[in-house]
């Protein structure tokens, strides 16, 4: 015969396992739903993996182009100083 300290772990662990699934499956169509409010066809799988990877590869592209856009403003302000170095050396050797 099972001991009440048997019988009250076993029930706690159902409820505990039962709970856990209860909130795994709110949670997987809280997700779902988010995604098709956000327009993925959550029913192709691969379709949602495509658009993730384009968006992926998107923020990527915007992060490089902020990058190369400061080197170039870098690169103008260099060339912009040596322009105004090299013109006070020629209007002073004059």
């Amino acid at each position: 015969m099972l001991s009440e300290k048997r019988i009250r772990k076993i029930i706690k662990e159902e409820i505990s396992r039962n709970s856990s699934s209860k909130i795994d499956s709110t949670d997987e169509k809280s997700v779902l739903n988010a995604l098709k409010s956000f327009g993925a066809d959550v029913d192709n799988q691969q379709e949602v993996q495509k658009d993730f990877h384009f968006l992926r590869k998107l923020r990527k592209r915007a992060e490089e182009s902020g990058h190369n856009a400061m080197k170039t403003l870098i690169s103008v302000g260099i060339g912009a100083a040596i322009v105004a170095i090299w013109d006070g050396i020629k209007s002073s050797l004059k």
